[in-house]
């Protein structure tokens, strides 16, 4: 795991100091004295007044920033009203943010009374069909909706009553989806804890940053000493997240700025239209685009959580230290964590635990496939709902054949990877560290080629440019 979650009494004690004990920043949560510093008045003012700064770079509205250190200030001080505050305050923005688009403000708290109404229908009866399966009732209910909206005329009011309810509902659907399967958690949630988990106050993407009221419920900050840690995990993560900000801007305007290196849409729409980019140009776009992903995932994800630490929950890091998985599934499991435990949670385990119990083999791969096939085509398919609206329901199915390919090579390289016998690690820094993990990343710099948000490209166009970095010409 990334981190630990805060369980302990005790802070760990300082390093004895030397060079591989160097740290940029250094782990204040681990000196007795600030984490003391940390509890007093004087040292929380300190600690909001570094969140203010490093949320002021994120977020360029002043007021917005006020208001929403405010409430983080307010948990800080009166931890005892940690949970109503989470959960009034994202109704309360939710409002404010809408007043003046109606529509969308009653898609948005029509889906939240379904989503509670939901989780008290699996709550109450629990062994009901529904109960049993309630993801499933759940995505198909969804699947339905947009297939509905598709059925509409443009221009007109139930089109546009229907598509404002498909985009409103798939920013809360795997939000909602935690808390119709949290419903078996002991001890049980109650219906405040689950609605403050929906959009939660410290942000989120469509996939639950972290995963749900249970999980929440098991990383909370207890003491006082406890929240001192998580928050001093907090500031420090966000200012990991400036550092990593300041370098991405940097990173940018050297490669695509001063050299002129095109991005992979780009790239690959220069080579369909018969006018490509040298070669090499092509293989440093690929390269760059890999680590550019990974600038905008860790920079985003630290943001959330180090928020997340500051209302009081030492939460996981979403991306921790991708460029050292020696292993596919290592790196998967380091470069999107929330995401990869959404995958495992609603498609990996169900499909495990259900099918080829007596081939563990065909399990694996089957779950496997089922996660990173089926569960990922689902999440990105449903997510890019405006493909659909734009394109009709066969034309918005049609936009994701590439993407399809991709998925289809992720789960055969993940299964290869899950099922290969490992002999004992090769010594040396090379072939035990270096070798393995250049290995890992040529893999995803390959295979992000048929992975792109523009699904403006054929698969034969887009093999076509895929053969062509290895100079062969389809």
């Amino acid at each position: 795991m990334a981190d630990e979650v805060v369980t302990q009494a005790q802070i760990p004690a300082k390093g004895r100091g030397g060079v591989s004990d160097f740290r940029l920043i250094p782990r204040l949560e681990t000196y007795p004295r600030i984490v003391a510093f940390a509890q007093s008045t004087l040292g929380k003012i300190v600690l909001l007044g570094l969140f203010t700064a490093g949320m002021r770079y994120f977020l360029p509205d002043l007021n917005v920033t006020l208001r929403f250190v405010f409430v983080f200030g307010f948990i800080t001080f009166l931890p005892d009203l940690r949970w109503p505050v989470l959960t009034l305050c994202p109704l309360v923005f939710l409002v404010q943010n809408n007043l003046h688009h109606p529509l969308v403000l009653t898609a948005s708290l029509l889906v939240v009374a379904t989503g509670m109404f939901l989780y008290w229908c699996a709550t109450r009866w629990p062994k009901s069909r529904f109960g049993r399966r309630p993801l499933v009732f759940l995505l198909t209910g969804y699947s339905l909706l947009i297939v509905l909206a598709c059925g509409t005329r443009p221009h007109t009011r139930p089109y546009l009553v229907l598509w404002t309810l498909v985009g409103t509902a798939i920013a809360y659907l795997w939000f909602i989806a935690y808390a119709v399967t949290d419903r078996s958690s002991m001890p049980r949630n109650d219906a405040g804890r689950e609605l403050a988990t929906f959009r939660p106050l410290w942000g989120s993407t469509g996939v639950p940053f972290p995963k749900g009221a249970a999980y929440l419920r098991r990383i909370e900050a207890k003491t006082p000493e406890q929240l001192a840690v998580v928050q001093l995990k907090g500031v420090k993560l966000l200012a990991w997240a400036i550092l990593l900000s300041l370098l991405q801007h940097f990173w940018f305007r050297l490669f695509h700025g001063f050299l002129h290196i095109p991005m992979p849409a780009a790239a690959l729409a220069a080579s369909v239209h018969g006018t490509p980019v040298p070669w090499h140009l092509r293989w440093a776009s690929q390269i760059l685009a890999f680590f550019e992903l990974i600038f905008s995932m860790s920079i985003l994800g630290h943001e959330i959580i180090a928020c997340c630490r500051m209302a009081g929950f030492n939460a996981l890091r979403n991306t921790y230290r991708p460029l050292s998985a020696t292993t596919l599934i290592e790196f998967f499991n380091r470069f999107y964590y929330y995401y990869k435990e959404l995958l495992v949670d609603f498609f990996y385990f169900p499909a495990f635990l259900r099918y080829f119990k007596k081939h563990r083999r065909l399990r694996t791969v089957f779950a496997t496939f089922a996660a990173v096939v089926f569960g990922n085509a689902f999440y990105h398919i449903t997510r890019d709902w405006q493909f659909f609206r734009d394109r009709g329901l066969w034309g918005g199915l049609a936009s994701y054949q590439v993407e399809i390919v991709y998925c289809v090579m992720l789960a055969i390289g993940l299964s290869i990877s899950q099922l290969r016998k490992r002999g004992a690690r090769a010594k040396g820094f090379l072939r035990g560290h270096l070798l393995p993990v250049c290995g890992v990343g040529l893999f995803y710099v390959l295979i992000s080629v048929f992975e792109t948000d523009t699904r403006t490209f054929t698969v034969a166009q887009t093999v076509r440019y895929f053969a062509s970095l290895f100079f062969i010409r389809l």
